[in-house]
């Protein structure tokens, strides 16, 4: 007799619902739409800050004043902040980072799921601590969340890596010591009891069923179908293979949704993970997921042997055998694999359609950045080909 998740899997794809998304994610991506209207968006500066910050916490009650307002560096899809404060404030929050949607970016995403996340896993793995957070934009005109200034690095201090510590290369000693944090973090993340942790934003799929798959490429062709430029018929072909091949997920667990290499902060003394970064992607899906999302080849290189590591530190291979001896789960590969091709479709979808986009119409304070980041999409694509080819190891 068939189980309920063998009979979901072998539903016609006709049967398959196209329009089941994420109320919340559904809701921003199609605000972006008319945002889009109001053209260009001019960058803000230091006093524009610290003018709205005076507004931010007098309505939130927070008897303290931000002082020394800069631009900090980063953030392809966010403004970002750093100033100091003054004033009855916890001493987590003596220096603080502002981070602020532009009109548009490379994603869209929402500030008070990030804000609920972050503080369901403090505690649980290093990540800074929010202040505060004004999800709808009420008193600067874009989202943003405030948190504590965490201190480290994003790559070590001889690599020659690229934008958001893409290609970076850790020595023999650091990237030791940072795999096993790493991945230790990740099956933390994992454990994490998504039914308790406050994540009201946050819709959960159903387990033993395709739902966690189905939503996300759900999600991915919506932005396609909103914000594709030109005709992409590998995209197409991939988003029939996907809807053809749904797998279904046993048990949901939160995911961090952009786990990799350049997305951690450490400490390159004491070669400790200090802050784990950008939770915007968080959603609660299938492990194999993040699994995937790390092995990407845009988030890592082959050694001499053509051998594929992970940001440089270790093989898919040892990822997939720490990762079930830390958390008891199996990595099934063909549900793997189905999300290796997710993650390219989705990479090609922000960078050759949102990104091109946001850097056409100048909606974003990176747009040469995020022009750059559309000439990505030819080695993606690379990378979708031989995945839907089976060539891929």
């Amino acid at each position: 007799m068939q189980t309920q998740a063998q009979r979901l899997a072998q539903e016609p794809v006709a049967a398959i619902d196209r329009d089941a998304i994420e109320p919340r994610l559904l809701e921003i991506l199609l605000a972006k739409q008319e945002r889009r209207k109001l053209g260009p968006y001019i960058p803000r500066t230091a006093p524009d800050i610290a003018e709205g910050l005076s507004v931010l916490f007098a309505r939130e009650g927070i008897a303290a004043q931000a002082r020394g307002v800069r631009r900090m560096g980063g953030g392809a899809s966010k403004e970002q902040f750093v100033f100091d404060v003054e004033g009855e404030i916890d001493p987590a929050f003596a220096r603080c980072v502002l981070r602020m949607d532009p009109r548009e970016g490379i994603i869209e995403t929402c500030r008070r799921r990030e804000a609920q996340v972050l503080r369901a896993v403090a505690g649980v793995v290093p990540v800074p601590p929010v202040l505060t957070e004004d999800g709808d934009g009420e008193t600067m005109g874009q989202p943003l969340m405030v948190t504590g200034f965490v201190g480290g690095v994003t790559k070590p201090s001889d690599s020659g890596a690229g934008p958001s510590g893409l290609k970076a290369r850790f020595g023999e000693s650091l990237g030791a010591a940072l795999t096993s944090q790493f991945i230790g973090h990740l099956a933390a993340i994992h454990a994490v009891d998504y039914r308790t942790a406050g994540l009201d934003d946050f819709a959960v799929p159903r387990p033993e069923t395709t739902d966690a798959a189905l939503w996300q490429v759900n999600y991915w062709t919506r932005v396609r179908a909103l914000e594709e430029t030109d005709s992409l018929p590998l995209l197409t072909l991939a988003e029939t293979w996907l809807y053809d091949h749904l797998p279904v997920c046993e048990q949901p667990v939160l995911l961090h949704g952009d786990y990799r290499v350049g997305n951690f902060l450490f400490d390159e003394e004491r070669q400790e993970i200090t802050a784990l970064l950008d939770w915007e992607l968080t959603h609660i899906g299938d492990f194999h997921e993040d699994l995937a999302y790390s092995f990407e080849p845009l988030f890592g290189h082959r050694d001499a042997d053509g051998v594929f590591h992970v940001g440089s530190m270790f093989t898919t291979e040892h990822l997939i055998s720490r990762y079930e001896a830390l958390t008891g789960r199996m990595v099934n590969p063909a549900t793997l694999h189905w999300y290796r091709v997710l993650t390219s479709y989705k990479l090609i979808a922000m960078n050759h359609c949102s990104s091109i986009i946001a850097a056409r119409d100048g909606t974003n304070h990176q747009n040469a950045l995020l022009a750059f980041l559309a000439s990505c999409t030819a080695g993606m694509s690379d990378t979708l080909c031989e995945l839907l080819s089976g060539e891929m190891a």
